[in-house]
């Protein structure tokens, strides 16, 4: 016999938390194999990385009408670091977006500042400066997670916000597409004159 207890347990759906780990995996694992080919040692790359998320980010501001749950302050911090890093070069404008979910951009912005801070400790101390000097927003990112593990996956809701998060990684993609594809053709003039 069945212990109800546990039988309730079993049956449960997923947070939308997990849900949002799971069903984002293949799109941020595309993204993840666009972009970390970068060497992050070379100041070019770097601006290259910068460039990307400049343009991803702001796309996603454009997006969510500047308003991502709980990243909404981590954004602005992001987007403004970025533009001052890369005052020599004028911005992309961004690409074209549906309106996105705040909180799905709110999961794309508090989860890359995880990688982020990951690639800044592999960064000699004097390169670990402008975005790869930030901190990740701990509180917000706790505050985020428990909020959304608090969410049954299985609600309507739900179902926009894990397609909009996938939608939010495929912008980044374009992003990464659209900055390295530039950055090939500047080579290749640079290398033709």
């Amino acid at each position: 016999m069945l212990d109800p207890v546990t039988a309730s347990t079993d049956a449960a759906a997923p947070s939308l938390r997990a849900a949002l780990r799971s069903d984002t995996r293949p799109a941020h694992e595309a993204l993840d194999m666009r972009i970390s080919p970068l060497n992050l040692l070379i100041a070019e790359r770097r601006d290259a990385f910068c460039r990307i998320h400049r343009l991803g980010f702001s796309t996603l501001r454009a997006a969510c009408g500047g308003q991502a749950a709980e990243a909404t302050g981590a954004l602005r911090r992001i987007l403004t670091v970025l533009d001052e890093g890369l005052c020599d070069t004028a911005p992309d404008a961004p690409l074209p977006a549906p309106r996105l979910h705040p909180d799905a951009v709110a999961y794309l912005v508090l989860g890359s500042q995880m990688g982020t801070e990951m690639m800044r400790r592999g960064l000699p101390e004097d390169q670990q400066t402008g975005y790869f000097g930030q901190e990740p927003d701990m509180e917000a990112w706790r505050a985020f997670c428990k909020r959304m593990g608090g969410i049954d996956s299985t609600t309507p809701e739900a179902a926009r916000i894990l397609s909009d998060a996938n939608r939010a990684f495929a912008i980044f993609a374009a992003a990464a597409d659209r900055i390295l594809m530039l950055d090939a053709q500047e080579t290749l003039l640079a290398q033709a004159s």
